[in-house]
């Protein structure tokens, strides 16, 4: 309750205390706030001394009312304006604790210390019902301290949650806890650094008051790492996630997880990776961009459009009629040019398309010589032709998607198969034996190339310039065996004999060719040296780390 009567500002002596100054800030991490009666207006020079006394007596009656009435402010006010016109020591203690009332601790503790500091060494008890003026003090003292022990609750709020709090000042750590839960500590001002695993710590001051409750929300940034990203080509586009972060290489310090890195450049495939950041790492990425693969749509295209028209041609041959067969073959072309341009995928790979045409060829082949086994009428074997020449393309195109042909296989399996049916055809030539003999002999000598090329593929993986370079040899030897049996024949008139000779030269020197082409490129595929890009890190004179980029091998 208030202790002070107007009376007393009529009948005491005036005590001036030093004012605390305006920036006192902390005492021992409690904070010192500024008090209202620091500032107090200039009373006005024109006013008697009777009338500063009535003025202040008004004041502190309307102060003790509204305390009464528990209207704190308005007490401080009026109690405030009281004592800035008659600054009579008692009223500090009325100030200070109507500021207790209104839970302003930092207030009530500065208004009760001043009001400590205030009584004087004589002081007297204004009557017989006041207290003594030095036990007051000493209970007021007894109070102060109480009050500035109340604790503050601090409460924190982190994402993630469950992080470790600590609270401390110059003088050490004064408390500490966990997020999500209360933690006590005495008003004052504090820093507080929040940590928690995986995640970079965060430091920062607060100011709690004395008795407050405190809130805090704090987002904590994971640890970072370093991501290093080198890309050949040069020119390739870098991205993080969809982010464009750099042009052939990124660097940059992110926070530890898992990151989408992408590069891309043109004619070149596109190439994405999950990669894992870890705290205080450095994960270096080396990426190449393989070539984008070689497309068979063009030559599928044309290659239809020549196999709809022999097709046709053939399949309508079975009426007999020139004309027809004529116009069916334009037909055929034109529809075998149309049904791929919309059917053909775009990005149609070349070994399909290489193996579908050679079956096609295959079959046609297979159709004409197995036909002419059995008869020699054309109007069974063209039909027979035709349709071979569909069915071996289907089966060609089925297959060569289901197993995903590579380039290289179906070179090396066109290769077989023309190699074997060109050997039929030399040993036909040869023997020169009755139609379905000569027809048998083709059969095989292809039967026999599709047989070795599948084993081939499954043993060997070449590219198409080794299979071209190998089809090559075997056609300089063919030539040179058909060169040296006109050079042996010169001047021979037995004709049959010639061509006989000329076969058998031809088939010596193709398998010449072939074996010494095979052997001549046999590590074409390899690389001369074993060696393959590297991502390392040196360390200079100053102690500075720096990436280093090359090969490595062995050899």
């Amino acid at each position: 309750m208030l202790i002070g009567l107007a009376a007393h500002v009529h009948a005491q002596p005036v005590i001036k205390e030093d004012p605390q100054p305006r920036d006192a800030g902390y005492i021992g991490g409690r904070l010192i706030p500024i008090l209202e009666i620091d500032d107090c207006r200039q009373l006005d020079p024109k006013l008697t001394q009777d009338q500063i006394r009535a003025q202040a007596s008004e004041h502190y009656q309307r102060g003790e009312t509204l305390y009464l009435q528990g209207d704190y402010d308005g007490a401080v006010t009026e109690l405030v304006a009281a004592y800035c016109l008659s600054p009579y020591y008692t009223i500090l203690k009325d100030i200070g604790q109507a500021y207790e009332r209104s839970l302003e601790y930092e207030k009530a503790i500065g208004y009760l210390e001043r009001y400590i500091a205030a009584v004087p060494p004589d002081a007297r008890r204004a009557n017989d019902c006041a207290a003594d003026p030095k036990e007051d003090k000493a209970n007021v003292a007894r109070r102060t301290q109480v009050l500035q022990n109340l604790t503050a609750k601090v409460y924190v709020e982190t994402d993630p949650p469950d992080a470790y709090i600590t609270i401390a000042n110059d003088s050490g750590t004064k408390a500490n806890g966990r997020s999500r839960k209360q933690i006590d500590v005495l008003g004052g001002r504090y820093e507080m650094t929040v940590e928690r695993d995986g995640y970079e710590p965060s430091t920062q001051v607060i100011e709690v008051g004395i008795g407050k409750p405190y809130t805090k929300y704090v987002k904590l940034e994971p640890l970072k790492g370093t991501l290093s990203v080198q890309v050949s080509p040069p020119d390739a586009r870098v991205f993080l996630g969809k982010l464009f972060v750099g042009i052939g290489s990124y660097q940059a310090a992110l926070p530890s997880g898992t990151y989408t890195i992408s590069a891309e450049a043109p004619n070149r495939v596109r190439h994405e990776v999950q990669i894992e950041v870890l705290p205080g790492k450095t994960h270096r990425e080396l990426v190449d961009l393989a070539p984008l693969p070689q497309t068979g749509r063009r030559q599928l295209i044309v290659a239809a459009g020549i196999a709809g028209g022999f097709a046709a041609g053939g399949l309508l041959y079975a009426f007999q009629e020139t004309a027809i067969a004529g116009a069916g073959s334009v037909v055929g072309v034109t529809a075998g040019l149309v049904g791929a341009y919309f059917q053909t995928p775009a990005d149609l790979p070349l070994g399909t398309s290489n193996l579908t045409i050679t079956s096609s060829i295959a079959g046609a082949i297979a159709g004409y010589a197995g036909a002419r086994v059995l008869t020699s009428k054309d109007e069974i074997i063209q039909p027979v032709f035709g349709a071979s020449i569909l069915v071996g393309g289907v089966v060609g195109y089925y297959v060569a998607d289901r197993v995903r042909i590579t380039p290289g296989d179906a070179a090396l399996f066109n290769s077989a198969v023309m190699w074997g049916t060109g050997a039929g055809l030399l040993f036909s030539a040869s023997f020169d034996p009755p139609r379905a003999v000569s027809s048998g002999l083709v059969l095989s000598g292809l039967g026999m190339g599709a047989v070795g090329g599948m084993v081939l593929t499954r043993y060997y993986e070449i590219s198409r310039t080794h299979a071209l370079l190998i089809d090559i040899g075997g056609l300089i030897g063919m030539a040179g065996g058909i060169a040296v049996s006109n050079v042996a024949s010169t001047g021979d008139a037995n004709a049959e004999i010639s061509n006989e000779r000329l076969a058998n030269f031809a088939l010596g020197g193709m398998a010449v060719g072939l074996i010494g082409a095979g052997i001549l490129t046999r590590n074409l595929d390899l690389p001369k040296v074993p060696v393959r890009p590297a991502v390392g890190s040196a360390t200079d004179s100053g102690g500075n780390a720096t990436m280093t980029y090359g090969l490595t091998g062995t050899w």
